[in-house]
């Protein structure tokens, strides 16, 4: 069979039915590392509690931290791909995890499928990822998608993949992108343990999660005066989008756009568009925030990096809840990346077979049955 080369992987969407059994396949890390010790004071007045990444440590289970090496830019994390050792995207958006094959024999292929990305339908294939390791994590025999054939490289090192939300959904993930870290988690509710609302500390904003139409917590909603439109929250696009539709509902006009500047962004095809300023965004309770956004013929609309960028942001997807800090001065912070996925695009594979039931939200997402979590820490 004929492997694709390597394209713009602005995947959105599976069209082919025959692969659903993998479609459901969440893949949970198995947490190697434990947990520090708990020490108890024996002295008043007793302290404060102690904190890991920011958070109560007592409070954390099965961690797995790994660094982010694109400064304010869209995230890239160190990965494993069975013995090859890179680095991978991180896509809250993705469904599931992508592969970039050194070429077109390393991965078994198992199945041609239609997708829809967000420029159009294309052809890709389903394969197994048998070994992926993220920092002290690793999931076995992971359903992936083939992006391509060819690997990107940065700083000399080649970009392996994209992991997906069938990965990040099992856990509590922490973007501290002014540390640059990236903290997988599941919280305790052991008594002691604060709520999620408290751990970003009194400045933060918490906000439900919406689910899409395949019941997966990955949007927000914004309000734009009387206004409002869903969101996908994807810290793997340096740039915020308004799909076309989304902007004439927001009350963007043809004469509006029209002395806004103009954009090309490369998704597989060039999409022309114009990118618009706001001084009056809405987000949960925070009001008249400023926001640059493309506006493209898009399927969606996309909360980007542009807006993420020094905050602290954790998406509690077990919960159904978000919380981030307002954003932090960060003397050197050296601005957005220009290697992200795409420049000012997401690289998403959206799953478009019968949804089921939207998962109410607090509702912890069912792993894989053949997936392992250690228990300890």
């Amino acid at each position: 069979m004929k492997m694709p080369g390597w394209r713009n992987t602005s995947r959105t969407s599976r069209t082919d039915p025959r692969a659903a059994r993998l479609v459901r396949a969440g893949a949970a890390l198995l947490a190697l590392a434990g947990s520090p010790p708990a020490h108890a004071a024996r002295h008043a007045p007793p302290p404060a509690p102690a904190l890991r990444y920011g958070l109560p440590a007592a409070c954390l289970t099965h961690v797995i931290a790994a660094p982010l090496l694109t400064n304010s830019g869209s995230p890239i994390i160190p990965a494993t791909f069975n013995d090859m050792t890179g680095l991978a995207y991180v896509s809250v958006t993705q469904d599931e995890v992508g592969i970039y094959a050194p070429n077109d024999t390393t991965f078994p292929v198992l199945s041609a499928i239609s997708i829809q990305t967000i420029a159009g339908v294309d052809t890709t294939y389903t394969t197994v990822l048998h070994d992926l390791r993220i920092s002290n994590g690793r999931a076995d025999d992971v359903p992936a998608l083939i992006e391509g054939t060819h690997q990107p490289r940065l700083s000399n090192q080649p970009v392996l993949g994209v992991i997906g939300y069938d990965i990040l959904g099992n856990y509590d993930v922490l973007f501290d992108f002014p540390a640059r870290v990236m903290v997988l988690f599941v919280a305790s509710t052991q008594p002691g343990c604060p709520p999620l609302q408290d751990w970003l500390g009194p400045d933060s904003m918490a906000l439900p999660l919406q689910p899409d139409r395949r019941g997966r917590m990955t949007g927000i909603s914004m309000q734009v005066g009387t206004q409002g439109t869903r969101m996908e929250v994807e810290p793997g696009a340096d740039m915020s989008s308004l799909s076309r539709k989304d902007a004439r509902a927001l009350g963007l006009t043809a004469a509006i756009l029209h002395d806004d500047i103009h954009v090309r962004t490369n998704a597989g095809k060039i999409l022309n568009g114009r990118r618009h300023h706001f001084d009056n965004i809405a987000i949960g309770g925070w009001h008249d925030l400023p926001l640059d956004v493309n506006v493209e013929k898009t399927s969606y609309s996309v909360l980007g990096m542009n807006f993420l960028r020094r905050r602290r942001v954790l998406m509690a997807f077990p919960q159904g809840m978000m919380y981030m800090t307002p954003q932090a001065d960060i003397p050197d912070d050296h601005g957005q990346a220009a290697h992200g996925m795409l420049t000012t695009r997401t690289a998403i594979a959206r799953l478009t077979d019968t949804p089921p039931a939207p998962a109410t939200p607090g509702e912890p997402m069912q792993p894989h049955p053949a997936l392992r979590t250690d228990q300890k820490q």
